[in-house]
Formats: structure tokens, sequence, C-alpha cells
């Protein structure tokens, strides 16, 4: 603790990471995350085996510039792999930890756990991700309230993106076929029933299933459109303020938040139009990093 609290006298300029934070972070840095069948080959043709392999190598001792390099190599060959962005992100916390940070570091190492929640399908490699996400925003919205902005990071998604996500989308349309099928049992035990305590049965079954067949199918098309149309991406960008269609800044508007999960509705040249909450903005396409989906 006496090390420490040198440390930061020494370095008045460093940002402080909240001590919870700071455990949380190099703890999940120093986990070996690999993958099976991962091995070195020739390093004059590095392969995404052999590119990871250094790149969780160098992470694991200390050479975030390293890493970061490594990994960003492997984003440029496509390789969309959750373990890969969380290591990624983990190497741009590591370089903010270490006094060493660059404009964008928090950013990225948000969009790398944002990425690799997203693509994972392991629940402890979610529930770390979530962990070193929630460390990265929380300074992000510390440094936000000593400069007098709005701390809010996370304003999350719309009530039925957020509704639809509850369940898969197959799951979601099993739901709706299971309850036509009951509501349609109870008009036909309705309509053939002689006696009264059965047709009073088929008829309260029919009416619970009719409602629950159109929630269902609200949902089903919901998440169909999240597959099909829904494009995210993170701010990178500690000055990302929003502009009007022609890329001029708006005045007296306020920078989003670094780390910040935005959807992007539109495109247009360097330009891209975002939801954050209920913001609806035009931001460079500079300021965001795509956030690569499962399938």
């Amino acid at each position: 603790m006496k090390t420490n609290r040198a440390k930061h006298h020494a370095n008045p300029g460093q940002p402080r990471w909240p001590p919870i934070g700071i455990a949380v972070i190099v703890a999940m840095a120093t986990i070996s995350l690999s993958s099976p069948g991962v091995a070195a080959d020739d390093p004059a043709d590095p392969t995404p085996a052999s590119l990871f392999a250094s790149g969780t190598k160098a992470l694991g001792d200390g050479r975030v510039g390293e890493a970061i390099a490594t990994f960003e190599a492997l984003a440029d060959r496509g390789v969309e792999d959750p373990v890969a962005s969380y290591d990624r992100g983990l190497a741009y916390a590591a370089r903010v930890r270490a006094g060493a940070e660059l404009p964008g570091d928090l950013g990225r190492a948000a969009q790398g756990f944002e990425e690799a929640r997203d693509l994972s399908r392991d629940p402890h490699l979610q529930a770390d991700a979530s962990a070193a996400l929630t460390v990265v925003r929380s300074e992000v919205a510390k440094r936000r309230m000593r400069a007098g902005e709005p701390a809010e990071v996370d304003p999350g998604r719309s009530f039925a993106s957020s509704l639809s996500s509850l369940l898969a989308e197959d799951t979601w349309a099993f739901l709706c076929a299971a309850a036509a099928l009951a509501s349609a049992a109870g008009l036909f035990a309705r309509w053939l029933a002689i006696q009264s305590r059965v047709r009073i049965a088929g008829a309260v079954m029919a009416g619970v299933g009719a409602p629950l067949v159109a929630a269902s199918m609200a949902m089903t098309l919901a998440a169909r459109s999240d597959r099909l149309n829904l494009r995210e991406a993170v701010v990178i960008s500690a000055s990302a303020r929003p502009e009007d269609e022609r890329g001029l800044s708006l005045p007296g508007a306020t920078a989003l938040p670094e780390g910040a999960r935005v959807e992007i509705l539109d495109s247009r040249g360097s330009l891209r139009r975002i939801r954050f909450g209920a913001l609806v903005t035009w931001l460079s396409s500079d300021v965001l990093r795509d956030l690569a989906r499962r399938q």
C-alpha cells in the first residue's frame, strides 16, 4: 500500500483507478486465456493462431504495446473471436493502468470487452468481460464528473430491444408456436365439448393463448430484425461531439462519453447517424469502432 501511495504522489498526472478496479484488471490480466490447438507457426508468415499465441504471451509478460499491435493485426485480418477481443481489451486497459495511456485507449478497451461479451457463449468469459467493462466505464464516468460533464456512460438499449434480447430468436418462435397450439386446442375444446366445465376451460385456454401468440410473435420479429439489421459501435474518443449531417459540430453539444455503446442508424460518407439513449445525432466514423456480432 505504501508503494502505491508513493507512486501516485510521484506521478500526480497518472489516472487513478479505483482499488477494486485495479484488482479486477490485474486479476484478469494474469489469467492465461488460450484456445485449443493454438500453436506458434513460422514467424515469417504468421497465421491467426500464431498471432494469438504471441499476443497472449506479450500480454502475460507485460509488453502491452506489442500485445495491442498483435491483437489489432488479428482484428485487421477479420478474426472474430471472443477471447482475442477480450485480451485486446485487457491490453488497452493495462496500458492505461501503466500510465502510458494514449487517447482512445479506454474506448478501445470497452469495445474489446463489449465484443467479447457479445461473441462468447461461455458464461464465465461473459462475466469477466462484464466486470472489466464496469471498471473501464467507471473510470470514464469519474473523468467526466471531474470535467463537469454528465457521468452517464451506458443508458441501455430500448425497451423492445432489451425485452427481445432476453431469449433467443428460436426460443421466441417456439413459444409463439406453443401458444398458438394452446389457443387452437382451447377453441377446439370449447367448440366440441358438451360439459360446461370443459367449455369454460377451453375458453380460458384460448383467451390466455391469443395474447401470448401476439406477444411472442412480436418478440420473434424484433429479435429477427436485430439479428439482420442492428449495427452497433463503441465510441473510442473522448472528444466525440455530435455533428449535423454536414459534419459540423453542433454548438453547445456535450461530447459523447468514451466507451459508450451506440446504435448505427445510417451511414453517409465519413459520417454515421447514431442513437445513444434518447439522443439521435451524427458522428464522424473516426470516433467509432464497430462491434462484431455473433451469427
